[in-house]
């Protein structure tokens, strides 16, 4: 393919993930919706395989994309379900698809416009390198659908539609390519054991704990500093006089957890997830959030959803210095919160708020 046709397309490619970023963000509020229905229609179709025994105990459900739908322009995402052997489990079952034709609209009409834009070079671009330019470009816009998932599921852990599902030790939610490269959108670890963990924690304290499923556990006290937590879950669990300091918090779920005098200062914490925790008298010093992309003229990747302070009890809370661009606060306790140089841009208060 021609350089200067590669460049012309990489500039469209910017063009419309940037165009659909502004749809994601325009109608996102009905796409959880519609798929959270979608979850928990899936849940009840797999408890009742497993009532009629033709479903063991599962390890993995995949929403995967095939690349033959996509040369195909069938936008749909394929369900699978696995034992504890992932791949290699022989009996693994299709469970059904979910369409995402609303999230690749503009995918479409980049597709369109490069094969138009191909006959201004005619011998030179091939219709087969443009099939290969957008599969290279496809998990961009796939990437919007894992969004998707990913904050939805959260809103389902405790329902009854998830947690009926008989599931082995460790279930994780994947999303990704068909028996290859995957990413997680949730972790369920069964049996956990705050000491073992406490003990890993003090060994690696600089690793990586990315999704790790701490929930309902109690670290009171412990030093979890410059430690990457991202999309951790640690809803429902003891964190009274934690130390976050300077850990990477992004996508972490602290839905319900008990933070009193917990100190966040200087961590990153986009779209972290507080609503409804006790975080009197926390510390979040110099934090920091954002909202939307990173950078609004090129796209690098989906751009970040409000940080989530609803229904918390911040009492006393210290934000001192700390950058919370599009932070929710809706329905929080704000009695005594500390905002001294704090930078508020799009954050979101009730109209009366609770001070």
């Amino acid at each position: 393919m021609r350089e200067d046709f590669i460049t012309q397309a990489n500039n469209w490619r910017n063009e419309y993930l940037l165009k659909t970023e502004e749809l994601f963000v325009a109608n996102k509020s009905r796409w959880f919706a519609d798929f959270y229905d979608h979850f928990r229609d899936i849940c009840a179709k797999l408890r009742k395989m497993q009532d009629e025994l033709v479903l063991p105990a599962i390890s993995y459900l995949e929403y995967t994309m095939l690349y033959n739908n996509f040369i195909n322009r069938h936008y749909v995402s394929e369900i699978f379900v696995y034992n504890d052997k992932s791949y290699l489990d022989k009996n693994h079952q299709f469970i059904g698809e979910y369409d995402i034709s609303f999230l690749f609209v503009y995918f479409d009409e980049m597709w369109d416009k490069l094969l138009s834009g191909r006959k201004c070079y005619v011998g030179k671009v091939t219709a087969q390198e443009i099939t290969t330019f957008m599969l290279r470009t496809l998990s961009d816009f796939y990437s919007y659908f894992t969004n998707i998932i990913r904050f939805t599921i959260l809103s389902i852990i405790d329902e009854s539609s998830l947690a009926n599902i008989n599931k082995n030790e460790k279930f994780m939610v994947n999303v990704g390519d068909y028996m290859a490269k995957t990413e997680a959108v949730f972790v369920e670890q069964k049996v956990k054991d705050a000491k073992k963990l406490n003990d890993l924690f003090s060994k690696q304290p600089y690793s990586q704990y990315i999704f790790g499923d701490y929930s309902r556990l109690d670290f009171s006290g412990k030093v979890l500093s410059d430690m990457d937590f991202r999309f951790a879950r640690f809803s429902s669990s003891t964190l009274i006089n934690t130390s976050f300091e300077g850990s990477s918090l992004i996508g972490a779920n602290f839905r319900n957890a008990d933070m009193e005098r917990c100190r966040l200062d200087y961590c990153t914490i986009q779209e972290a997830d507080f609503s409804n925790a006790s975080l009197k008298n926390a510390s979040f010093r110099n934090a920091r959030t954002k909202l939307g992309l990173m950078n609004e003229k090129a796209w690098e990747f989906v751009g970040f959803l409000p940080t989530n302070f609803r229904n918390a009890d911040l009492t006393g809370a210290d934000f001192t210095g700390a950058n919370l661009d599009g932070a929710d606060f809706t329905n929080a306790v704000l009695t005594g919160v500390d905002f001294t140089d704090t930078i508020l841009d799009n954050a979101i208060f009730d109209e009366t708020k609770r001070c």
